[in-house]
């Protein structure tokens, strides 16, 4: 009798743990990947609020006709094979009365399921410049990392990095130059499903109609991401075999207690 009840204890304790760990989120840290940008298509997007460096920008819209904000799909683990894109900007944003900004942006595939991100983001952007500023202006640089999310139109940024201001000269060469900026991080955040990830490159100045260019989508501008996690990947429904091997275990221990005793 103790040793039918220790058993049926057993299968009771192991029963929990499976549902533990089947109903544990799922974190996407299998490995970096690499999303290459794309001009794929060009979207149309309107930003009701955007914030970011301790800076405020309301109702910006982003689309083929604007010359401060253009949103691209797709980022994808796609290498570039084409000629590219070279996109001019002009910084005509007004950035809480204090400067002017335009920038570049572009999306993933949306999320199948709801997925949890945690791990670095390197960001490699290809950006040249040869406006003239005088003695009294200058401009920065920034880039980051957003979650979108289009039934609402919300986007919550996770993270970014905004470059010391320039006095007096352009903070940007002449030619094409790839800048790499390695510090931003995305920290346990949840996407849900049908959310994507936005990247974001542009600058700022307190030079209205501040002019540069973003290259991309070639592989020679290969402007790119690398992420936490692949965006497409599907979450497998056991994201690891413990839960499987558990349950392999348990139908074992029925099986034995189900044994016909002895007459």
């Amino acid at each position: 009798m103790a040793v039918r009840l220790q058993k049926l204890a057993s299968i009771l304790w192991l029963a929990v743990l499976m549902i533990f760990l089947l109903g544990a989120p799922v974190f996407a840290q299998q490995a970096t990947s690499t999303l290459y940008f794309h001009d794929t298509s060009e979207l149309i997007f309107t930003y009701h609020s955007f914030q970011f460096a301790g800076f405020q920008v309301s109702n910006i819209q982003a689309g083929p006709n604007s010359t401060s904000a253009r949103v691209f799909q797709t980022a994808s683990a796609s290498p570039p094979t084409g000629n590219g894109l070279a996109v001019p900007l002009s910084a005509n944003i007004s950035v809480s009365n204090q400067g002017y900004m335009a920038f570049v942006a572009w999306v993933s595939n949306p999320f199948p399921v709801n997925v949890t991100l945690d791990g670095n983001v390197v960001m490699h952007v290809w950006i040249a410049s040869n406006d003239t500023l005088y003695p009294w202006q200058g401009s920065e640089f920034f880039v980051g990392v957003a979650d979108y999310y289009a039934p609402t139109g919300s986007l919550h940024v996770l993270d970014y990095y905004a470059s010391n201001a320039t006095a007096g000269y352009n903070g940007f060469t002449n030619s094409p130059n790839e800048y790499v900026i390695s510090t931003l991080h995305i920290t346990q955040h949840q996407f849900q499903a049908g959310s994507m990830l936005l990247f974001f490159a542009g600058a700022g100045s307190n030079k209205q109609g501040y002019s540069f260019t973003v290259y991309f989508d070639s592989p020679t501008w290969a402007s790119r991401a690398d992420v936490p996690a692949d965006p497409s990947l599907t979450v497998a429904e056991f994201p690891s075999v413990a839960p499987l091997a558990i349950l392999i275990f348990l139908l074992s221990l029925i099986e034995v207690e189900r044994k016909p005793r002895n007459r």
